[in-house]
């Protein structure tokens, strides 16, 4: 059931003059980062998967120990 306290419009939006939709603007992009950052992102990466790989390595060598006995 319609809400009846919403109006609905009689008259249609008009529409665009032709030349506005023809228009087309270059796609924005947005600008590089500087080459410091990007070695910096490099880096952390590599050390984080560094971490990873020798955090999991103890966890597995401290099972493998523990299933020796």
């Amino acid at each position: 059931m319609p809400n009846r306290s919403i109006t609905y419009m009689s008259q249609p939006l008009p529409a665009l003059p032709r030349d506005a939709t023809q228009v087309r603007t270059a796609p924005t992009s947005e600008p590089a980062p500087p080459l410091w950052l990007s070695l910096l992102n490099a880096v952390s990466l590599w050390l984080n998967r560094l971490f990873l790989a020798l955090v999991l390595a103890l966890v597995g060598f401290t099972f493998w120990h523990w299933w020796q006995g």
